[in-house]
């Protein structure tokens, strides 16, 4: 079994001790391979886990041919293919919103001409995020406070200078204080939570990653929680077939009731260390898939 790599990380996060020793208790060989590297026999393997291609977001083209090629290939994926190429780009949450998902709100822009007034339509409502509908680990992300609308405006036209679509979201107060909620779902099925530190800086800027700011313990999902990270799995299923491996990231809104933030369908880390028991579900779930072939 290959659990997909990127070159700067070949042997993966800190979750992957718990996941190969979770596999050697149900008999399966797992290893971390390179995505990219070209010399791979992907057909040697007889399933391919892809959560871990994290450095997709600056090769999106190059991962999204990958992923073709799998698609080709014979070998299982999970996700599948078709379920990656999908959540590669955050315009998927017009697609879950529609289904009745509860997420926080968002304009694209795609035109230079719409740029400003976008950012002001945002603005009137306080604070707001700035980032790029492809991206990952807080790269060009950034927060704007309402008398910083020409930073935000500049910020908006360099990611589409850029070739990219971006995305400008009302800051959500409540990440202050009770930061964000990750649920973690493994073969369709809640696992485990987790909570994560707010990591946007005010007057920052838009910067490499945010992952030097980030603090991650484990939690517990209020039942309002569960039911937007079902909601959410379910929706994207009833599109694209069962998933794997999910993780659902939540905020409270002004209403305080959780909204949808991301639904990470591509590459989540799964934060088995704040649960080290689920890397052993997670070993369970990819032998049946094994079994079933």
């Amino acid at each position: 079994m290959a659990f997909t790599a990127p070159p700067q990380f070949p042997e993966l996060h800190d979750d992957w001790p718990l996941v190969r020793g979770a596999l050697d208790k149900v008999g399966v060989d797992g290893v971390p391979v390179v995505w990219s590297e070209p010399s791979v026999e992907w057909s040697s393997y007889d399933l391919i886990v892809a959560n871990g291609a994290w450095d997709n977001i600056h090769r999106a083209d190059e991962f999204l041919a990958w992923v073709d090629a799998r698609a080709r290939g014979g070998v299982p994926v999970v996700n599948s293919p078709a379920t990656l190429r999908w959540n590669l780009d955050k315009r998927y949450l017009r697609v879950l919103e529609a289904a009745g998902v509860a997420a926080v709100p968002t304009r694209w822009v795609e035109r230079a001409s719409g740029a400003a007034a976008e950012v002001d339509l945002a603005l009137a409502h306080g604070e707001v995020v700035v980032k790029p509908s492809i991206s990952g680990g807080g790269f060009q992300t950034a927060r704007y406070e309402t008398h910083e609308r020409g930073r935000a405006v500049a910020h908006v036209r360099s990611l589409l200078d850029a070739g990219r679509t971006a995305m400008v979201q009302p800051y959500q107060a409540a990440v202050d204080t009770d930061g964000e909620v990750g649920l973690i779902f493994m073969g369709g099925e809640f696992s485990h939570a987790m909570h994560k530190d707010p990591m946007i800086r005010p007057g920052v800027g838009p910067t490499a990653n945010l992952i030097d700011n980030q603090v991650v313990t484990a939690a517990s999902a209020s039942p309002a929680q569960l039911a937007l990270g079902r909601q959410a799995v379910a929706a994207a299923e009833e599109i694209l077939g069962p998933t794997t491996y999910a993780r659902v990231d939540t905020v409270l809104g002004e209403s305080g009731q959780p909204m949808l933030l991301e639904l990470e369908l591509l590459d989540p880390v799964l934060f088995f260390t704040t649960e080290p028991a689920a890397a052993d579900r997670f070993a369970r779930v990819l032998a049946v898939l094994l079994a079933e072939g």
